[in-house]
């Protein structure tokens, strides 16, 4: 067995084996075999409800099992042909005459993050205070809600990130989290600032005080229902949704307000707040990358043009960063008669690379390395190795 989300019987076509290998290579790798099961399981059924008599899957087989996907969303039609497609190519590689599907093109996202005003957030954590008094059954995770919508806000971690903090992730005395099990596979730490320290502090006085007898184990969920089991991603989204109502926010399907929706208002709000208080953005967005857990800082740069539309202050601090960023293939000819823009940018470009090297993609290094030498030659200064 490979991972404990799944048992062997799980797969019961003729694909079996070769799938339970897949995902067994897979986590070898270090990849998380819960993206490719969900998907691989409905591949397994496909092909055993067709009873199809040979492991070497043809086109016109895909192609039946892809029809069934019309109707899905365009991005998760991209994601299931990309696992099948690699599970496909392992098949290859095996020696198992497989049809290698040709990946779509990948959709862009076209999502338009929600970002909650302060008086919102106000109306949102009210909310979630009251309605813990209206649900009080055993299983009930209504418990952890309030705690948990200000744990996402005042860290900006993601509700996956948060729903597997367990106890000795929490570190009170040093006001630290530790967040493992992300989307990136980095493991961070974020500080409790003192108003979420007074949170966590009632929350826990709360949780001690119900009749469980292991609550305080290092390896227990940190955020629980009455009866000890720990909050799911599902149960939160299922209770932000009343609390929306009840704050007689618009929810519309689809399209939101989500409760991933406070880790933008998060990142939105840290921006406008570094602005107000004159800090420079340059050195800042890095930080706030790291802080969200981003692969590199470009994927921070969405949240600086959400934010630009919403506090059009911090377009004058950021603007040099976006022209950067905006498109690896940009030259620097603008810059060669603006040396504050070149000094800038030089800044930017070696505190990125001090603070999050390891954590860029080799091809962004070289492209930021390119352009170093580029400045080098523009500032009229010898460049350096």
């Amino acid at each position: 067995m490979v991972h404990s989300s799944y048992k062997d019987d799980d797969f019961k076509s003729i694909l079996s084996p070769y799938i339970l290998r897949f995902l067994e290579t897979k986590e070898t790798a270090g990849s998380d075999a819960k993206c490719y099961l969900s998907t691989l399981r409905d591949f397994d059924r496909f092909f055993s409800r067709e009873k199809l008599p040979s492991v070497c899957v043809k086109q016109s087989d895909f192609e039946v099992w892809r029809r069934r996907l019309i109707g899905k969303a365009a991005t998760t039609i991209y994601l299931k042909i990309c696992v099948v497609g690699q599970f496909l190519r392992y098949m290859a590689r095996l020696g198992i005459p497989c049809y290698i599907p040709v990946y779509p093109r990948k959709p862009k996202n076209l999502y338009v993050p929600y970002i909650f005003s302060e008086e919102e957030l106000r109306r949102i954590f009210e909310a979630a205070d009251e309605l813990i008094f209206l649900r009080r059954t055993f299983r009930c995770s209504v418990f952890s809600i309030p705690v948990l919508l200000r744990l996402l806000y005042s860290t900006g971690m993601r509700i996956g990130e948060a729903c597997s903090i367990v106890n000795s992730d929490v570190n009170m005395s040093s006001r630290i989290i530790l967040i493992r099990d992300t989307k990136n596979k980095r493991d961070r730490q974020l500080p409790i600032t003192n108003s979420l320290y007074g949170v966590l502090t009632q929350y826990l006085a709360k949780r001690n005080k119900l009749p469980l007898s292991d609550i305080n184990e290092p390896q227990n969920p940190f955020l629980i229902s009455l009866n000890g089991s720990p909050l799911t991603g599902r149960s939160a989204r299922h209770w932000f949704l009343k609390i929306l109502e009840a704050c007689e926010i618009n929810y519309v399907p689809k399209v939101g307000p989500r409760i991933h929706d406070l880790r933008h208002t998060f990142a939105a709000h840290v921006l406008d707040r570094l602005a107000k208080d004159g800090m420079d953005m340059h050195c800042c967005l890095p930080i706030l990358s790291v802080a969200l857990g981003h692969k590199c800082v470009s994927d921070t740069e969405c949240y600086v043009r959400i934010t630009n539309q919403i506090y059009p202050h911090i377009s004058d601090a950021t603007s040099t960063f976006q022209s950067i960023f905006s498109q690896q293939s940009q030259q620097f000819n603008n810059y060669e008669t603006d040396r504050i823009a070149i000094s800038k940018a030089y800044r930017l470009i070696l505190f990125f690379i001090s603070v999050s090297r390891t954590r860029s993609k080799p091809a962004y290094n070289t492209f930021l390395c390119e352009h170093i030498r580029l400045l080098y030659r523009l500032y009229g200064t010898k460049e350096r190795h």
